[in-house]
């Protein structure tokens, strides 16, 4: 089965604001059942762990081929470009 990750921020709140100190990958394969899988200090190490979990998924029998799809944060347009 191809896996599904989620990187999300670990943090918490303080007085009027929110403190992130860290970042986390949740496998959320079984959208009713997510586990985290690893806790990062960086946002990139978190994204590169949960793209190397995806990928590993991709050569167990019977899974999806890995598409490499990834979205760059950079770009305010990514992920909303739909096929017509």
């Amino acid at each position: 089965m191809t896996r599904i990750a989620k990187v999300e921020p670990v943090s918490k709140q303080q007085d009027n604001s929110i403190i992130v100190s860290g970042w986390r990958v949740v496998d959320v394969t079984l959208a009713d059942a997510p586990r985290e899988i690893s806790q990062h200090e960086t946002e990139p190490e978190a994204i590169e762990a949960a793209r190397r979990f995806e990928a590993e998924s991709s050569q167990e029998p019977g899974s999806q081929p890995d598409d490499t799809q990834d979205y760059d944060a950079s770009d305010a347009q990514a992920g909303k470009r739909f096929p017509s």
